[in-house]
């Protein structure tokens, strides 16, 4: 008997067996007789009927079926999934916008999950890692006592973390973002972070653009939640006030979506026309400056103000950022004494990682591998130096006084007034 072979592979060895034996079933009666070793070669394999239902433990970000059904739009027939390449089934001509969005569709079609991505609920892990995280996080004692709390709380119902919107207002440099990388570490959950700040499209931000917009794609939030390996990861919205389009576009409106959950839970993402569930997310936003909030945007969030440490908290976090730069160097130059952290915590949290590593270069040049206060000082005339230094060239710019100084301050309070206007015409439309 010849060999049974085919110029597929069978997707498991049950379905392959299956298969051959109906064939070779089919070729005895075709011949009239039956072949008692017809099947004789053929392995046994025993198929579980089992199928693990997952749906209590996970959630769909994205409607598979729904992407389905527009991949049958886009082909104009039934979509077999895997069974294309076998049935020989081509797919049709499109332009190339259309083709990038077909592309695109059939990816989140062919995901092995189907859409769904695991859940948060509390457990001991959570609890000891968040209390590490309060000890690694001074001045955001607060913010992580909430999240603890609803941890205890998923953990007595048995139900999936909830954690409302959160906002950390406060000056640049006393660790805001820090901190809420700290709290997805501490929950091991993804985080998807977008700086606000070099964002000029709020509907790119969220949900896309069509495909017949120029170099349309999904969302930056969507395509993350679909990349992404759970349904509630830390969206991390850096810089929030600085949102910057013109204000005709009201981005906060497009914001509002992401913050209420009956909203966000059925985005429909512009690019592949499906919608997505993104209610579980636990949205995090940073501030400078709350007034350049809308206030229907304050409303959403539980907001929390940030301070400048001082005193044993900054030493603190003076000493955090000192381990990142020592372990940046592989460990290789010495943990900086509590006298030179004083010395050096004179100066902004932001700053300091950059005054520290040219701390240590000032040291390596001595031979040394344990910094001194003379190495924080002369770092610190460089980094000041460097900051009041004239450009090297012949042609040096004005200096922005008189008119064009009266400008920029006009842009910056009109660029303000289009937000408070945006934020009356959401009030008056409510």
């Amino acid at each position: 008997m010849t060999k049974d072979t085919y110029d597929f592979e069978f997707v498991d060895e049950g379905l392959k067996a299956r298969v051959v034996r109906a064939k070779r079933a089919q070729k005895s009666k075709t011949d009239g007789a039956q072949d008692p070793q017809a099947n004789a070669d053929i392995p046994v394999v025993e198929v579980s009927a089992e199928i693990i239902d997952d749906s209590a433990t996970t959630m769909a970000v994205y409607d598979h079926a729904a992407v389905e059904r527009q991949i049958e739009l886009l082909i104009g027939r039934p979509y077999y999934g895997d069974r294309e390449e076998y049935l020989g089934s081509p797919l049709p001509t499109l332009n190339e916008s259309d083709q990038a969005r077909l592309d695109r569709l059939i990816g989140l079609h062919h995901d092995p999950r189907a859409g769904r991505r695991e859940l948060l609920f509390g457990s001991d892990e959570h609890l000891a890692n968040l209390a590490r995280a309060r000890r690694l996080c001074p001045g955001f004692e607060g913010i992580i006592d909430l999240i603890i709390r609803a941890v205890h709380l998923a953990i007595r119902t048995g139900t999936p973390l909830f954690v409302p919107p959160l906002l950390l207002v406060g000056p640049p440099g006393t660790g805001k973002t820090h901190a809420s990388r700290q709290i997805a570490s501490a929950l091991r959950t993804d985080i998807h972070s977008v700086s606000c700040a070099t964002n000029s499209d709020a509907q790119a931000l969220v949900v896309g653009h069509p495909s017949s917009w120029k170099a349309a794609r999904m969302g930056v939030l969507t395509e993350a939640m679909a990349s992404g390996s759970s349904a509630q990861p830390v969206i991390l919205l850096d810089e929030a006030d600085k949102l910057q389009t013109h204000w005709s576009e009201k981005p906060y409106h497009t914001l509002l979506t992401l913050l209420e959950r009956e909203n966000s839970s059925a985005l429909v993402d512009e690019f592949v026309r499906a919608p997505f569930n993104l209610s579980g997310a636990i949205i995090i936003a940073t501030a400078n400056d709350i007034e350049a909030l809308p206030a229907f945007i304050i409303d959403r969030f539980t907001t929390f103000a940030i301070d400048p440490p001082v005193g044993k908290a900054l030493l603190s976090v003076t000493r955090l950022i000192a381990g990142d730069v020592v372990a940046e160097l592989r460990d290789a130059v010495a943990m900086p004494s509590d006298d030179v952290l004083l010395r050096a915590a004179r100066h902004n949290p932001r700053r300091l990682g950059k005054l520290l590593r040219l701390a240590f270069g000032f040291a390596a040049a001595g031979a040394r591998n344990a910094l001194t206060v003379s190495d924080i000082e002369a770092a610190e005339a460089l980094a000041i130096g460097t900051a009041q230094s004239r450009p090297i060239g012949f042609i040096h710019p004005m200096a922005d006084t008189g008119d064009r100084g009266r400008e920029g301050k006009a842009e910056t309070h009109r660029a303000r007034d289009g937000r408070q206007k945006a934020g009356k015409e959401h009030e008056s439309e409510g």
